[in-house]
């Protein structure tokens, strides 16, 4: 049994296995699943950078609504020590996440190494700050000299090289980009509007670069694909459910003074609840900004009626 008291808290289970808990008031057992759990393997590949975020030196999985928060947390290895428990623990409890229940999968120390000069260029380029792994067939070696335009999700790369020889060659590679994301809890189909139970979050190859990096960019709107289970969902793959559509006519309301006035409209744009959208009085013929506030209802925005 696991007990969670205090500001921060944690409590060994077993030699590999800690279970934390941020920020709880009194003591209370802890007895459900963790929110998070991180795992990190024996032997690693940093980044070549003074720091990186857990997210890139792990799998992660969990709770949707912790998973980028601890995906970001920042751990910055120690020279003497490179990474251990103690330093991942470290980074955890000063990160600021709150109430939330982890679940630490690893080795007392890591032994780690620095990526190799390929990956790093491709990683720079590409402003990726995930797991990255890249194969190459091509058993030439030398100094490089370009890395043709590559973006997160493209599965192939070349890099321009200098040999020792003087002549130039180009370098061919396979590139998996990994990272921790939100994915498809179960099968879902086009035209779902997506809950917080239609949301998992782990660690997995993404194709593409338009990574969410919080599950609001997906809650309350309609997916334009169908997923099955353990799929990344990507920010393009929802669109809003408009309450209110371009062309549509819309209860119109303003105010003047104490006084609401309501109207006929016309909706000049498409509109998701809370969205700003410009419509023509039916009456008046004017055009003002309105905010959506229910199907077909509108109010004109402060200032604009």
């Amino acid at each position: 049994m696991s007990y969670v008291w205090g500001k921060t808290a944690f409590r060994v289970l077993s030699s590999l296995v800690l279970l934390l808990a941020l920020t709880c008031l009194g003591a209370r057992p802890v007895f459900a699943a963790p929110d998070m759990t991180i795992k990190i393997d024996q032997v690693i590949i940093l980044p070549s950078s003074s720091s990186v975020k857990l997210g890139a030196i792990s799998e992660i999985s969990g709770d949707p609504r912790y998973g980028m928060a601890v995906a970001n947390i920042s751990v910055t290895p120690r020279d003497e020590d490179g990474i251990t428990k103690d330093l991942i623990l470290h980074s955890i409890q000063t990160s600021g996440l709150q109430g939330v229940t982890i679940s630490l999968i690893m080795p007392d120390k890591i032994n780690f190494s620095l990526e190799d000069p390929y990956s790093a260029e491709i990683r720079r380029q590409a402003a990726w700050p995930w797991k990255l792994k890249i194969t190459s067939k091509d058993s030439i070696e030398g100094d490089i000299l370009e890395v043709a335009r590559v973006k997160p999700g493209i599965e192939k790369a070349s890099v321009k090289i200098r040999l020792k020889d003087g002549s130039v060659r180009y370098k061919r590679f396979d590139i998996n980009w990994i990272a921790p994301t939100y994915t498809a809890m179960s099968n879902l189909e086009y035209g779902d509007v997506l809950t917080l139970n239609d949301i998992d979050f782990k660690t997995c190859t993404c194709r593409r670069e338009d990574i969410a990096g919080s599950p609001d960019e997906f809650l309350g709107k309609r997916l334009k694909c169908y997923l099955k289970p353990g799929e990344p969902i990507y920010a393009r793959d929802v669109e809003p459910v408009y309450l209110v559509k371009k062309g549509d006519k819309v209860r119109f309301y303003s105010k003047s003074g104490a006084v609401t006035i309501e109207a006929i409209a016309r909706a000049l744009d498409s509109g998701a609840l809370g969205q700003i959208i410009k419509v023509v009085n039916l009456d008046s013929r004017r055009v003002v900004l309105a905010k959506v506030i229910g199907d077909g209802v509108v109010v004109a925005k402060e200032g604009s009626s």
